[in-house]
């Protein structure tokens, strides 16, 4: 057999895959991981960001709110640069709706230890104005439910980071083929390169099938099957803060839609229902942008004098049920060995929610020790994710920025991304002129970190680099940075002026699909405007917006000094 041997090839490099990877690589296995795209350019890039401890879900299974509040206290221990405290207010309308929220969320205070939060309070007539003045007189009161938010992007890509440094193979843009076989057992997978266009063959005691919504695609390839009910979340971004805290309201139809504080931005979802197509082709339409804003026009007057920015839309992997609403669903997961089936080898692991993404890989990890006859425990809830070794003072962060000489609010944007490692950054690839000045202002990204994900994140496009540093997520969406960074993105590879000029088409293309749902007649305006105040004079971008939306072809540049498996940089360089 040609290529080369591993205990297990997993596929899928969203929260799940590569969270059974670094699950696998700390149990001392041999690991290979294939994405086809990005580290959470699926699912887990759509998501809410919230660590949601899943109230809505004590009166049909109080043990999965039990787990996922059990599960925040996890993260926020092992990645707590990544973690963040987010008050919410549910605003109710009447004294009726009040006592049954009140009684409510007197049952979820019990699990709030788990997750570091508080009890709930009530707040009524002013004490709500008090709280937040942006809101409208009219609401009867409210009740605070003390949730946390997460980096999911880092959160994703660190547990990639982590697997590596203990051993395993990662490959982002590269996709399984097809999936080998001998004597009807899974053996392995055929590896696309979508960059060099090269393939290789890639052999494992088991392969994992941990595709998200694509479960069922994968499935198929093996010659079995696992079926989910796919369901579609939209999210609407706003071009900066409205509220101080995060709001959650009834929508028209008894759903509850929740607006939060979101970086420099604010981030109002999701909307649940079934979706039947291919993923990677859902989509925001007006009407549910529309569905989204209404809740909140009238309670938060503000918020139709901010502009939309972006819209977007993923698809949750739910495990298969019916007789019910899409939002009823079940959020558990399931791990299947399909030898069961006839198909020994392989493993898929499906449903289940962001939160709890490290118990679903402590699940599959466990199936998998069993089936090898490996004897190891998970540590996967005590050993810190690179850079999540503790968190940095103040008084370390104004050291920071004075010796380097850049603004505080950029420092602490960049510990809030890395931690313990921005001194790394900084010290490895803030020398010289200009590495340490801001390239995207919104947010604010340094040159530094820009190149550093070049070097050592897998970082190989503009759409990737946004991943890892949140370049072009702010309220100019790229239009402000997407020259410099390509610029870089450029000299680090090697790549040459019409591949740098190709390249900023395709990240541009990539954020008009999520604005294109919801210009209206003063949106088309604005956008407008943007398109020429920074593109006015340059030739290569000054194309019809219709020519974004063609597909582009995949750039053959290979890319260089990648971290190594194991070779210690990625997890805590010196």
């Amino acid at each position: 057999m040609d290529g080369s041997a591993f205990d297990v090839i997993i596929i899928g490099g969203g929260i799940t895959g590569t969270g059974v990877a670094r699950d696998c690589a700390l149990r001392g296995l041999k690991v290979a991981l294939v994405e086809k795209d990005d580290f959470a350019s699926g699912t887990t890039g759509t998501c809410m960001g919230l660590l949601h401890g899943g109230p809505r879900y004590l009166l049909t299974n109080p043990e999965l709110t039990r787990i996922s509040c059990e599960e925040s206290g996890h993260i926020q221990r092992i990645a707590p640069h990544l973690c963040f405290s987010v008050p919410f207010l549910q605003v109710l309308s009447s004294p009726e709706q009040m006592e049954v929220f009140d009684k409510f969320l007197g049952v979820y205070d019990q699990y709030q230890h788990l997750k570091n939060g508080k009890p709930h309070i009530r707040f009524e007539g002013q004490e709500m104005h008090r709280l937040e003045p942006s809101l409208a007189p009219g609401p009867y009161g409210g009740i605070t439910l003390d949730e946390w938010g997460v980096n999911v992007f880092r959160l994703n890509l660190l547990n990639a980071k982590s697997a590596s440094a203990h051993g395993a193979r990662i490959t982002n843009h590269a996709e399984v083929t097809q999936i080998l076989k001998e004597n009807g057992r899974v053996v392995g997978v055929e590896v696309k390169d979508l960059y060099s266009l090269t393939k290789e063959r890639l052999y494992g005691r088991l392969v994992v099938n941990a595709g998200g919504p694509w479960v069922p695609k994968i499935a198929k390839m093996a010659g079995t099957d696992f079926k989910l009910r796919p369901s579609k979340g939209v999210h609407v971004f706003l071009d900066r803060r409205i509220t101080s805290v995060g709001l959650s309201v009834m929508a028209v139809d008894g759903r509850n839609i929740e607006l939060l504080p979101h970086e420099n931005t604010t981030m109002i979802g999701c909307t649940d229902t079934d979706f039947y197509g291919d993923p990677i082709e859902a989509r925001p339409t007006f009407e549910e942008i529309e569905y989204l804003l209404e809740p909140f026009t009238t309670l938060v007057p503000q918020l139709r004098q901010a502009r939309v920015i972006r819209s977007m839309a993923g698809v949750r992997p739910l495990l298969y049920e019916t007789g019910m609403v899409a939002e009823k669903v079940t959020r558990d997961h399931r791990v299947r060995d399909h030898e069961e089936d006839g198909v020994p080898g392989f493993i898929t692991i499906g449903g289940g929610k962001m939160v709890i993404h490290r118990l679903m890989a402590e699940d599959t990890t466990n199936l998998i020790c069993k089936k090898l006859g490996i004897e190891a425990s998970c540590k996967t809830r005590e050993i810190p994710l690179p850079g999540g070794e503790r968190l940095l003072t103040k008084e370390e962060i104004k050291e920071m920025a004075r010796r380097y000489g850049i603004r505080v609010a950029a420092v602490n944007r960049l510990v809030s991304r890395h931690g313990t490692l921005a001194s790394y950054i900084l010290e490895t690839y803030g020398n010289g002129a200009t590495r340490c000045s801001e390239v995207c202002t919104c947010e604010p990204v340094l040159e530094a970190e820009i190149r550093y994900v070049i070097h050592e994140e897998w970082a190989r496009s503009l759409d990737d680099i946004r991943r890892r540093t949140r370049m072009g997520m702010g309220p100019c969406q790229g239009c402000g940075c997407i020259g410099k960074v390509a610029a870089i993105l450029g000299e680090e590879l090697g790549l040459s002026a019409e591949e740098v000029a190709l390249e900023r088409h395709r990240f541009l293309a990539e954020r008009w699909k999520g604005k294109r749902a919801l210009l209206d007649c003063k949106q088309a305006a604005q956008e407008e405007i943007t398109f020429m105040v920074y593109f006015a004079g340059k030739k290569d971008l000054a194309a019809p917006l219709e020519v974004w939306d063609e597909p582009w072809a995949s750039r053959s540049t290979q890319v260089t000094n990648q971290p190594e498996a194991g070779d210690g940089r990625a997890e805590q360089p010196n």
